[in-house]
């Protein structure tokens, strides 16, 4: 995943004389033919592209030098891959592009990023790449009419439980967040009057993990944001009971955390529930991929479920991971090796994190080397669960940053700037009430947007 750095750059970029109209004609023609040979023909040999990723576990940038090796061997096109921790990747983008030297191609995630790209002028669109396949819902959203970027992954919040712990104490998965509330408070363990083990962990720091983490159940309430002509709404008729009643429900919650949920960020989502210090956590496919590294035992022990709402509607948050092509001299050149690459080694790049890289192209899951892998194998459960979540109408999948009746930068904004995140911080540790929360949120929203 993607964490965006805010930033408010707005500059043109040239395309090399190359007009939109003349590049999109281009990449169309690039887009409608063959994805094998014809694409080695028209390959520019001498040509070097630079690559920023954001993925950096080891698996992964060894995937992705195999593809860009094999890319040079074919076609003569050469491909440095620049890796970055993910926190930079913004910085990094902007500052190239000041430079003159825009990255050709790079990974992206949250849709404010790249609302700032598309407004800075430093991407172009991918839309006949993205309109060749299937995709699961909002993987494959339009700004302005066009594909921005090419999906590779969801990152769907679910929660995590101890199915072991379930048994012992016999719980039942829970339908309604006053379900998952006495599951919680039945699973904290209070030594000396401090909680030694969390009932769950759910954060509230002011960073992008909470922005996506931590609002499932209230999306799962119905708690709207904005109305289809984008007025605040949040502290309005039963807007304002539902996200009261959300902020209530987090407020027990929050009582079965285990002490220092203010710093608690992506990192020790997982590693809470890997260690055994928490009973639930809120987390994307990548938690099963800890397990097996840090906990294999635990990895036989866990489920999911969707966030409930407090009669039984269910909801997901969620973002994703995709590649974006810089607007660069060579942009009709990172185009092609991204038609390729989307062919030849995209199997290989999502299994380099075969679970956090939940696919979003539908065709993925009937893809017979990747459904052998051993550790799709041995989590196909919990995998087939997640697909069913982004085929069915009964989940909401949801987003800070992508409400509202539209992609727009109003709804990012609020993401940016940690709205939602401090009211979190308003009610549990400011101590106040519920109603006042929702009512001050509401207008930093409108004072944001």
């Amino acid at each position: 995943m993607s964490i965006y750095i805010p930033g408010r750059v707005r500059m043109a970029v040239g395309l090399s004389g190359m007009t939109r109209r003349n590049f999109l004609k281009s990449a169309a023609a690039v887009g409608a033919a063959s994805l094998a040979a014809p694409a080695v023909v028209r390959a520019q040999s001498g040509v070097t592209l630079r690559f920023l990723n954001n993925e950096t576990s080891v698996a992964s940038q060894a995937a992705l030098k195999k593809a860009c090796d094999d890319y040079e061997s074919k076609f003569g096109v050469k491909i440095i891959v620049d890796s970055s921790p993910i926190s930079g990747t913004m910085q990094k983008v902007m500052a190239a592009v000041a430079a003159g030297q825009p990255y050709d191609i790079m990974t992206s995630g949250f849709i404010a990023g790249i609302l700032e790209y598309i407004h800075a002028g430093a991407i172009v669109p991918v839309t006949d790449l993205v309109k060749k396949y299937d995709w699961g819902k909002k993987a494959a959203w339009e700004y302005q009419g066009e594909n921005w970027y090419y999906p590779f992954d969801y990152n769907l919040v679910v929660n995590y439980y101890r199915k072991d712990l379930y048994a012992q104490k016999g719980l039942k998965i829970p339908e309604t967040w006053d379900d998952f509330l006495k599951n919680c408070q039945a699973l904290t363990v209070v030594n000396g009057g401090n909680v030694d083990v969390g009932g769950c962990v759910i954060p509230l720091a002011s960073d992008s993990s909470t922005n996506w983490a931590s609002f499932g159940n209230m999306f799962a309430e119905g708690a709207e944001l904005f109305d289809k002509d984008w007025n605040v709404v949040f502290d309005q008729g039963e807007n304002a009971d539902r996200a009261t009643r959300f902020l209530d429900f987090y407020g027990e919650l929050y009582k079965t955390m285990p002490p220092g949920m203010n710093a608690v960020s992506y990192a020790q989502l997982m590693s809470l529930f890997a260690t055994g210090k928490a009973a639930h956590s809120v987390y994307s496919g990548r938690l099963v991929e800890a397990l097996e590294t840090t906990n294999p035992e635990l990895a036989d022990k866990y489920g999911i479920f969707p966030s409930p709402g407090s009669t039984g509607q269910k909801a997901l948050s969620y973002a994703f991971d995709g590649f974006c092509v810089g607007k660069s001299n060579q942009s009709e050149e990172a185009i092609k090796f991204l038609q390729w690459f989307a062919e030849e080694h995209y199997v290989d790049w999502l299994l380099s994190a075969w679970m956090n890289n939940h696919p979003a192209r539908l065709d993925i899951y009937e893809n017979e080397r990747w459904k052998s892998h051993p550790m799709i194998k041995k989590h196909w459960n919990t995998m087939m669960t997640m697909k069913s979540y982004i085929e069915g109408d009964n989940i909401k999948i949801m987003a800070i940053d992508t409400s509202g009746p539209s992609i727009d930068m109003r709804a990012c904004n609020v993401f940016n700037a940690n709205v939602m995140p401090e009211m979190l911080q308003q009610k549990v540790l400011g101590n106040a009430s519920s109603a006042d929360c929702v009512a001050a949120t509401a207008q930093r929203i409108r004072s944001v947007i």
